[in-house]
């Protein structure tokens, strides 16, 4: 289990763009966290858990499955490979179509001499991981018509200079939930390593009436959680 020194969680959107009756909320949540733990280590925890895996840094071509709505890599990270540092990335290329209602990435991998290593199998083979990133972004479609529903996760690790503690950055966003639930939660089980932070997610958010897609400074600070 993962202890953080610190840990901020913000709600950044609760609305219903539905009904009363037929409610349809958009979640987002921003998530800070301080941990001792290395992004190195961190990275062989989140491995084991299933978050790091071709589930989420896809290897073949997938559908209405990208990294992020502004394109960024499904995965990219510093490693050190066979004493070298180097920059590693799987980024999603659109292979384009006519019928757009079901659109294909198929992911490319840099460098080219280790296209055929998934990150997932990093540690095994003595891969060290500086600093890593992940994004996932499944956005869906009816007949033809581009509907509202999306599911958009991210996870930034960075460990500070001279070896001292490390930041996590993780964002969960969903849209078209019937109920107010924590979004992604298929992820956010992934990230139970992380003591206590489905719950404190689950918490904020049942405690929020309704908050749009911008929030003050003021509530920023008074959402800071330090453990």
């Amino acid at each position: 289990m993962i202890e953080p020194i610190s840990r901020r969680i913000k709600i950044e959107e609760l609305k219903n763009y539905g009904f009363a009756l037929r409610p349809l909320y958009t979640i987002e949540v921003k998530i800070e966290q301080t941990v001792k733990e290395s992004p190195d280590t961190i990275h062989r925890i989140l491995t084991d858990t299933g978050l790091i895996s071709r589930a989420t840094i896809p290897f073949e071509v997938v559908s209405n499955f990208r990294g992020s709505a502004d394109n960024k890599p499904f995965y990219s990270a510093t490693i050190i490979h066979e004493g070298i540092e180097r920059r590693y990335t799987v980024a999603a290329r659109d292979t384009g179509g006519l019928i757009r209602s079901r659109v294909d990435y198929e992911p490319v991998i840099q460098p080219e001499e280790l296209k055929l290593v998934h990150p997932a199998e990093f540690a095994p083979i003595g891969i060290q991981v500086k600093d890593w990133e992940l994004h996932n972004y499944h956005h869906y479609f009816m007949l033809f018509i581009s509907s509202r529903h999306y599911e958009s996760f991210d996870i930034i690790v960075r460990g500070g200079e001279e070896h001292t503690n490390t930041s996590v950055w993780i964002t969960l966003a969903e849209s078209d939930l019937r109920t107010r639930r924590v979004p992604c939660s298929w992820y956010l089980n992934k990230l139970a390593v992380f003591s206590g932070l489905e719950e404190e997610v689950r918490r904020k958010i049942s405690s929020i009436d309704s908050i749009p897609k911008t929030q003050s400074d003021d509530e920023c600070k008074n959402e800071d959680k330090r453990l």
